[in-house]
């Protein structure tokens, strides 16, 4: 623990501030002192914290496409012994200058939660540990609302955090020209200092961000701007062929500079790489990271190991964490990009027939590599959250699990939501508990004319045809419908809130947004039907204020389709704050109908399968009485999208369904001892749920 005076601190600070803003203490605004802030830690932990004091011979690295890194200042101040000090000097701007907004969102979904918990996991054991990803400029874009419409906008401040930029680099070869792997940490203190380690590729041009808000992807990608495109965005935009170039030169240059820097650490240890096997341990976290062993076979090779050594090390030293399950997980890689490097083609190969060999599936399927069978190869274990994702791994369409795979798949219990929602809502008299928590939300957000005892009815997921929204839009306007058609259509008070974003490039999804946002305007101001129903958008939405509305929820809805996102555990988080849970039949909860009065409410998604639906027919035949010609308008496109590719999704299909399982809803809220039990129920079943609960089920 450092012992650092206030007379110290501040002359640390005003030294910062003198040197990044031209201004002392007293005039300094409160973004300059953070600033300054950020220079004073990064200052003290490079002179005191940098050092590992775990076993050299146990490191252990993470490699993810996505991290969710939040706010450490409050974790840094109070392990450095400075939140004395800095109260006293900073006084009344102490909280804005400390709880500023972070910044660093590197990824928002729980792949980047995931990997950032299980650092933090394994640092806290006191082991050598860095998880590593890419620096990316704008990996989380702000959702702006813009006459109705989403646009992206991105965030162009410094950035806030603690950020180290190191002076080593790497080379790294792209298309036969080498570029400079700068290196950049986050660290993490504990007894010793563990690192989250970023690359980025040192590129001058600069993109045009008017034309990502504007959708121009040509000159977004463009041959000047390829190496900077490689830093741009997670996930880049593939929907042409350069989109998806610029995807894979990302993979190349992750797996190029995390090899680098695993066997940098342990030449720097070992002066050579002859028990590299004995001494490292490599997690990858889904299949988009793949890349990195075929890197690292060929830079054992490099050493001078023959394949089978190399292989056989190899072996030993990785293993693979599956956080979706969904076709996702199962990426293709277009081998025409590998093939560009003679010495990839020839690995491929020697591992593909390697693989045949030894009883495992073939890793070249068509024109593509097979990332999941090339880690189910060549890992030794694979790593599931629970039974219950085993089982649909097991009989996943998207992926052939042979013998061989099968006896690989490990379950470890992920619980990586246990940390963000770790305050649980009060378990005594839990119906009135919810009233207090949707009280603080409505004020902290300052929501208006919201009925705080109404049903809040949520779903918050970035925007997707897979994950429904659009159903739950088409049943908020077939209840105003009700309403305007009949003003005493009996419906118990909701409110109900969607939020997230859409790719930018997702035409469907957009336009379900803009829908989304024309409703609210037109229902939340609609003083004829009161409070019976009200629509908030919660726009950009980030994922350490889900807590906020976890607590206040009283129904989730958890739409997907089929196998989509199996793992997801926002579902189990807002059960533990004892919401009630809407879903369908053919979600990961398919199964819970044998559980006895569960607060899981699901709807058919198959009965009404080609004939017509008696709520859809009700929207045609009374849509007009909107009187809004915008919104009429995008109800229609939306419409006709579903029908052009025959209700792919079963948007139509389970419609009446959808609306009859809300009215279940509504009713059972009316009684209070039984909406109590839900609730008290779904707690118990998501503290069980994801370890053995429905093994036999």
């Amino acid at each position: 623990m450092i012992d650092i005076s206030e007379d110290r601190l501040r002359k640390l600070l005003q030294i910062k501030l003198s040197y990044n803003s031209l201004v002392d203490l007293q005039n300094a605004n409160v973004y300059e002192i953070r600033l300054a802030l950020n220079e004073v830690i990064k200052e003290i932990i490079s002179e005191q914290y940098t050092n590992t004091f775990a076993d050299k011979y146990s490191r252990t690295y993470i490699v993810s496409f996505e991290l969710m890194v939040e706010n450490l200042f409050d974790d840094y101040i109070e392990k450095l012994n400075l939140k004395t000090p800095l109260q006293k000097i900073l006084q009344d701007i102490y909280d804005n200058v400390v709880n500023m907004n972070n910044d660093l969102h590197l990824g928002q979904s729980y792949i980047g939660r995931f990997s950032v918990d299980l650092f933090e996991k394994i640092s806290k054991q006191g082991q050598f540990c860095k998880v590593y990803s890419i620096f990316y400029k704008n990996s989380q874009f702000k959702q702006q609302i813009f006459d109705e419409n989403q646009i992206e906008t991105v965030f162009h401040e410094p950035k806030t955090s603690v950020v180290f930029k190191r002076s080593s680099e790497y080379d790294i070869e792209l298309e036969n020209n080498k570029i400079k792997s700068q290196i950049y940490d986050i660290p993490y203190i504990n007894d010793n200092t563990n690192f989250i380690r970023l690359f980025s590729p040192k590129a001058n041009p600069h993109l045009n961000y008017e034309n990502f808000i504007r959708g121009k992807i040509e000159e977004i990608y463009s041959e000047e701007n390829k190496l900077d495109s490689i830093r741009q965005f997670v996930y880049t935009p593939q929907i042409d062929e350069f989109g998806k170039y610029i995807k894979f030169l990302q993979q190349k240059f992750l797996a190029d500079s995390v090899v680098e820097d695993i066997f940098n650490d342990e030449i720097k240890f070992f002066k050579n790489t002859d028990k590299i096997e004995d001494h490292i341990q490599i997690n990858i976290v889904e299949t988009n990271v793949a890349l990195l062993i075929i890197m690292f076979l060929q830079k054992l090779m490099d050493e001078g190991y023959d394949f089978e050594k190399a292989l056989e090390k190899s072996n030993k030293i990785f293993e693979y964490f599956n956080i979706n399950l969904h076709r996702e997980s199962f990426e293709l890689m277009d081998l025409s990009y590998l093939y560009q490097f003679d010495n990839i083609k020839n690995i491929i190969q020697l591992i593909n027939e390697n693989a045949l060999k030894n009883g495992y599936p073939e890793i070249i399927k068509d024109n593509f590599l097979d990332c999941f069978n090339l880690i189910a190869f060549v890992t030794h274990s694979i790593i599931v959250g629970s039974e219950y994702q085993k089982k649909f791994l097991l009989k996943s369409e998207h992926v052939v699990i042979d013998k061989n795979i099968e006896d690989k798949i490990v379950i470890q219990t992920y619980g990586f939501n246990d940390d963000l929602f770790r305050n649980k809502i009060e378990y005594h008299d839990l119906y009135y508990s919810k009233l207090k928590y949707k009280k603080k939300l409505v004020d902290k957000y300052n929501l208006k004319n919201i009925n705080d005892k109404s049903i809040f009815n949520m779903q918050l997921s970035d925007f997707h045809e897979g994950k429904r929204q659009i159903l739950n839009v088409f049943y908020i306007l077939y209840l105003y419908l009700k309403l305007k058609d009949n003003v005493n259509t009996i419906i118990t008070p909701t409110t109900f809130f969607i939020g997230g974003m859409s790719s930018f490039d997702y035409l469907f999804c957009k336009k379900t947004i803009s829908l989304c946002l024309g409703m609210s305007k037109v229902i939340n101001s609609d003083k004829l039907i009161q409070e019976k129903i009200k629509l908030v958008f919660v726009e950009n939405i980030m994922l350490d204020q889900v807590p906020d509305f976890a607590k206040a929820c009283d129904v989730f809805n958890y739409i997907p389709y089929k196998n989509f996102d199996i793992s997801n555990t926002y579902p189990y988080a807002f059960m533990n704050n004892g919401s009630i849970i809407l879903t369908s039949d053919s979600s990961v909860y398919e199964k819970m109908s044998q559980l006895k009065d569960t607060g899981v409410f699901k709807f058919d998604e198959e009965s009404f399968k080609n004939s017509e639906s008696r709520c859809m027919n009700f929207l045609l035949k009374n849509i007009e009485l909107l009187e809004n010609k915008k919104i009429i308008n995008e109800f229609y496109e939306i419409y006709n999208l579903i029908l052009k590719y025959n209700d792919s999704f079963n948007v139509i299909n389970s419609f009446d369904n959808f609306v009859e399982a809300n009215g279940k809803i509504q009713k059972s809220y009316l009684n209070e001892n039984l909406w109590n039990d839900l609730m008290i129920k779904n707690i118990e079943i998501s503290k069980k749920f994801g370890i053995n609960y429905l093994k036999d089920v």
